[in-house]
């Protein structure tokens, strides 16, 4: 038997736990159930109990500090998912300009991992993303990102203050500058090309510059990305190391 206060304690680190399963990479998935997603919350928040202190009181079972505290969980657990999954939202911004300069924007698929319509080359780099995220462990890392933010911040007492909100603003701003590191190579070989076609069309105006583009620009992409294939890994696992040191960067009181 648990007393009040320590259910209370169980059940806002289930709360944060279970937003940010319902917002971070992978977990957040819409292959995995929704039943799924409750039952391993509720299975890391028992594991997690014994090491998050329990500060509440007795005035934290009124009904105003309850609300009060879910909402904190919610939005706190919230943030580190959504910190936790702006790598996939730089690669996906990234190889998005990359299939516009090739001409892979033509035909979209549904994606699975970031729940939106994608074209076959983002569908790729997204299940090549989760492949190398979980390869290095990334979903253990998250957890235990999780559990220092706990003894960060414990339950009830997490406050979104203006520093947050900087943080978030210098976090979206860095998943801009990563999307242009991770496509910059492709782009930048495609715009060369686009040079020479038209140097081409300028000192050779028989020839059908606008029919050669397309599938010279698709070849040469294509050879592009295998060649960069090695240089854009390095980047996209130094990001997820960076993402998680930046949801921890969240916890601080």
């Amino acid at each position: 038997m648990i007393s009040s206060i320590e259910f209370l304690n169980l059940f806002l680190i289930f709360v944060r736990t279970l937003s940010v399963f319902m917002t971070a990479p992978i977990f957040s998935s819409r292959n995995i159930p929704n039943v799924a997603k409750i039952g391993v919350s509720m299975l890391v928040a028992l594991m997690l109990l014994p090491l998050v202190p329990n500060i509440l009181n007795a005035e934290a079972l009124t009904f105003g500090p309850l609300a009060v505290s879910i909402a904190q969980e919610v939005l706190l657990g919230t943030l580190i998912g959504f910190v936790s999954n702006l790598v996939f939202t730089a690669i996906g911004m990234g190889v998005s300009v990359m299939g516009i300069q090739i001409g892979f924007r033509a035909a979209s698929l549904f994606n699975p991992l970031i729940n939106v319509s994608s074209a076959a080359l983002d569908q790729f780099y997204s299940f090549l993303a989760a492949a190398l995220f979980l390869s290095m462990n990334g979903h253990h890392w998250l957890i235990l990102a999780l559990q220092q933010t706990f003894q960060r911040v414990p339950p009830g007492t997490f406050v979104f203050t203006s520093l947050t909100a900087q943080q978030l603003v210098d976090f979206s701003g860095e998943a801009f500058v990563a999307a242009m590191r991770i496509a910059l190579p492709v782009v930048g070989a495609l715009l060369l090309t686009d040079v020479g076609l038209g140097l081409v069309a300028r000192a050779v105006p028989q020839v059908q510059v606008f029919f050669l583009s397309l599938p010279l620009k698709i070849g040469l992409g294509l050879l592009a990305l295998a060649f960069t294939l090695t240089i854009t890994l390095p980047i996209i696992k130094t990001l997820f190391v960076q993402s998680i040191a930046d949801a921890l960067l969240l916890a601080n009181p």
